[in-house]
């Protein structure tokens, strides 16, 4: 197992299937390093330690503006993007601009926990509608924004993550998205992307995203370089309107902060625009995609014919549906004993018992060994909890 320092929430020692971080292995610590030294090397260092300026670092808006009119042909330009301080850190800066206490927004479910968290603490109405192979049911949106229409409850916002979905790994379909966009303009709520796997495909060809099938109408997209550089960095990037970068820009937090970490944005900028984070990213996806494989193939030995799983093309996670005598409570502690963590499904869900039969699974941080091993171990111990609920039935009678 991995005697390095431990990062957030893992238990030093343990295999913990339920990290969502890059692997220790993948992070291009000597390019980095190399890019610091050369602006060490420079005269004007001392912007390093300065406020920047409040829409985040010029080089690096340029660089992922020209990004994104060459590799999606959107029209964007420096007035549409803002560098932030990771995209959770902007699903927060959205949340308390476009909704007040008592709003409602509509989510998926499942859908991340971390943002559930942040609507949560907003104390926003949050409703939740279930997805499936290609996303959330359209339909059953549709059915729920005509009733919350009709009692005067219109949400401000959908927040989504269309690519590669945390926790399912699922990818929304192209004429589902267009759906949804037709349903905002028709309902007037906003569409919050949260587009943090894009980079990280397995697949040739994604669908249009949110902010692409709407000409940016009403569309805030959100990236991130903590899934493709590292998250310690602290730097992703908004896409929206000029006016709403404006009014996020004009904020108190951004006039008295300087913009978002204007130290390692300048980092990020220059290993950005050398050409080297494109070269990784490239890499990354051929490692997480064999990592993805490992993890299907353990889960297929593994796991009884009465479980059930996604397979992403792309992403870091998988997952998994247990038989239905089987708990994800009940299994917690089976594989805790085991020295094996996930992510429980209930953390994933506005009403966390639609989650009792599920969790999530990371293939992207543990080394591949412990991966194949702890796929292995929970395979084990679902049978077990299988055996412990028959013979408790069997007690009973």
């Amino acid at each position: 197992m991995d005697s390095r320092p431990s990062p957030q929430g893992v238990v030093a020692g343990s295999i913990p299937l339920f990290a969502g971080h890059p692997a220790h292995e993948l992070l291009p610590i000597a390019a980095v390093r190399e890019i610091v030294d050369s602006i060490w090397a420079q005269a004007d260092r001392t912007r390093l330690f300065n406020y920047g300026d409040e829409q985040g670092n010029r080089q690096l808006i340029d660089f992922l503006a020209a990004r994104l009119q060459r590799s999606e042909n959107l029209a964007v330009c420096r007035e549409n993007v803002m560098i932030i301080g990771g995209s959770t850190w902007g699903v927060d800066m959205i949340t308390h601009h476009l909704a007040e206490p008592g709003d409602t927004i509509l989510v998926d479910a499942p859908s991340y926990r971390d943002a559930l968290h942040i609507f949560r603490d907003a104390k926003l109405d949050v409703e939740s509608i279930a997805i499936g192979a290609g996303g959330v049911a359209v339909d059953e949106m549709e059915r729920r924004l005509r009733d919350l229409a009709s009692r005067g409850r219109l949400p401000k916002f959908y927040y989504v993550v269309p690519n590669f979905q945390n926790p399912t790994g699922i990818t929304l379909s192209r004429e589902r998205r267009q759906a949804i966009v037709d349903l905002s303009k028709a309902y007037g709520f906003a569409i919050v992307e949260d587009d943090v796997y894009r980079d990280i495909r397995f697949v040739d060809d994604l669908p249009p995203s949110f902010y692409a099938s709407s000409r940016g109408e009403n569309v805030l997209r959100l990236g991130t370089f903590s899934k493709t550089l590292a998250p310690g960095l602290r730097i992703g990037w908004l896409i929206g309107s000029a006016e709403t970068v404006e009014r996020f820009v004009s904020s108190g937090m951004l006039r008295m902060g300087g913009g978002a970490n204007p130290f390692t944005a300048a980092i990020v900028a220059d290993y950005c625009s050398s050409g080297r984070w494109e070269e990784h990213v490239v890499w990354l996806r051929n490692q997480y995609k064999y990592r993805r494989d490992c993890a299907l193939a353990a889960l297929d030995a593994a796991m009884p014919h009465s479980a059930q799983w996604t397979r992403p093309d792309g992403g870091y996670f998988i997952w998994l549906r247990l038989p239905e005598n089987v708990t994800v409570d009940e299994l917690e502690g089976l594989a805790k004993a085991e020295n094996v963590y996930f992510a429980s499904g209930k953390g994933f869900f506005v009403h966390p018992e639609e989650g009792a039969h599920h969790l999530r699974l990371s293939f992207s941080y543990v080394p591949l060994e412990d991966l194949k091993s702890g796929i292995a171990i929970l395979g084990r111990v679902v049978q077990t909890a299988r055996r412990q609920r028959k013979a408790s039935r069997a007690r009973r009678k």
